[in-house]
Parts: C-alpha cells; sequence; structure tokens
C-alpha cells in the first residue's frame, strides 16, 4: 500500500499470515493498532518474534520513521520490546501492570454505580498522579500528547467534546508519572469511565462557555506546573481542579 492506505502484508513465517492496517488514525497509530490486533488475534505468547523494524515495515509498506513511531507506542502501552544484535528485533512484551489492569477492569460491569465509584476513585488518585507528573522532567516532545489534549479542550464546541478531550488529558498526565504504578492504575480507572461514554451535564443556569473557560484554565494550570517540573504548584493546581470539577459532572451511562 501506499502509506495511507491499507493492505495486506505476507506471510513472514514468524506469526503474521496477513496483516491489514485499519484506517483510522495517524500511520503510526494504525500500524501499531494492526500489530496489537495481531498480537491478540493469534494469542501470540511473550518472547514471539514480530521481525526486525525493516521486515515490519516492508509488511506494512509504510516508511521507517512510521514503523519506529509505532514501536514506541507499542512498548509504552507494554505490547512490545525491542532486542539488539543478532536475532534481535521486536518481540512480544510479558503483560505488563497496565495490560494487567485492563484485563481487570474489563471485568466491572460499568454499570451507572460502578462509573459513580470509579469517579470517586479518580478524585482521590489524581492530585497524586498530577503531583507525580510534575516529579520528572518531560520534554517538549513527551509532554505533547498532554498539550495537544489541552489546545482540543481549547477548540471544543459541545460540552460532551469538551469533557472526551478532558478524559485524553488526565490519560497524558496518568502517562507522565514517575510512579508506573499509580499511572496504570489511574488510567484504567479513566478507560473504564470513558467506556460508558459519560457526559458532562451543566447545572441549571450555568452558562456552557462560563464553565468551559473556568476549567480550561484550571487545566492550563496543571499543564503549566507539569512542564515547569512544580511540584507545589502542581498540587495547588490540583486541589483547584478538585474545586472546579462540579456536581454538575454527571454520568449518563
Amino acid at each position: 500500500m501506499a502509506e495511507a492506505s491499507a493492505r495486506p502484508a505476507r506471510e513472514n513465517g514468524e506469526g503474521f499470515e496477513s496483516l491489514t492496517v485499519p484506517r483510522r488514525a495517524s500511520r503510526a497509530e494504525m500500524v501499531a493498532e494492526a500489530v496489537e490486533d495481531r498480537i491478540v488475534d493469534q494469542k501470540l505468547a511473550p518472547g514471539t518474534r514480530l521481525g526486525s523494524r525493516s521486515e515490519l515495515g516492508t509488511m506494512l509498506a509504510v516508511a521507517p520513521s512510521t514503523v519506529s513511531e509505532a514501536i514506541k507506542l507499542l512498548e509504552s502501552r507494554g505490547r512490545v520490546v525491542t532486542r539488539t544484535g543478532p536475532g534481535g528485533g521486536v518481540f512480544v512484551a510479558e503483560p505488563g501492570m497496565r495490560l494487567r489492569l485492563a484485563r481487570t477492569m474489563m471485568s466491572v460491569t460499568g454499570s451507572e454505580d460502578e462509573v459513580a465509584e470509579a469517579l470517586a476513585v479518580r478524585e482521590l488518585l489524581e492530585e497524586a498522579v498530577i503531583a507525580g507528573a510534575a516529579q520528572r522532567g518531560h520534554g517538549r516532545r513527551t509532554l505533547g500528547p498532554m498539550l495537544r489534549a489541552l489546545r482540543a479542550m481549547d477548540r471544543a464546541t459541545e460540552t460532551a467534546e469538551f469533557y472526551r478531550h478532558n478524559l485524553d488529558f488526565h490519560a497524558a498526565i496518568a502517562d507522565l508519572c514517575d510512579n508506573r504504578v499509580l499511572g496504570a492504575i489511574y488510567r484504567s480507572v479513566l478507560e473504564l469511565v470513558r467506556s460508558q461514554e459519560p457526559r458532562l451535564r451543566l447545572l441549571p443556569g450555568q452558562d456552557e462557555d462560563a464553565v468551559h473557560a473556568s476549567r480550561l484554565e484550571v487545566h492550563q494550570a496543571i499543564a503549566d506546573a507539569i512542564e515547569a517540573g512544580d511540584v507545589e504548584a502542581a498540587r495547588t493546581a490540583a486541589a483547584a481542579h478538585s474545586l472546579h470539577d462540579p456536581a454538575a459532572t454527571g454520568v449518563d451511562a
């Protein structure tokens, strides 16, 4: 395929019979999803060799830079590991903490009560996660997902859209947290909430634009504190966020 389209890949004898890249998201995300789907569908065991970077690029007909970006995505999700030297390449990883937690969270039914409980757990973890994200030094590229979600919140024209990007913003912060177990737990809670397509409900008399503006200001303060590596400012912003997470936030599960 040209890099913008999808085409099945030829068999390489190492677990891939055909590989079709789904038509959505970025090219790297499409490649990552295709590899992830193959690992799940074929029940590939940890340690299974998926191929070298160049072999994966050939199978998927994408550029080396796209393969590298996709591998980074898969590594961040705990799906693959890379090894150098003879016999090296990209291999299926042992299930990490985040993946094990995600599987556990899938057993939760997602009822309205459970989603409300998940929101309560999120609130208990929030300050520690935000402070943990500020604890580490981050380059601009690492901060990219958080900053992009913040810009998307700013551009949102509807409350439902605003809240979706709000969840993206906090998921990105979980990935920045210096405590990986805490970040994985927090992200799993967010995924449970997201799976039920929650809605931010305005209270009678509230102005949508005013609510968005005030909440955006609070989230900007969080982003600024994390970018500056200022833990105390991050804690202050997290406390303000809790105060600005009003009773108007409800779940239509």
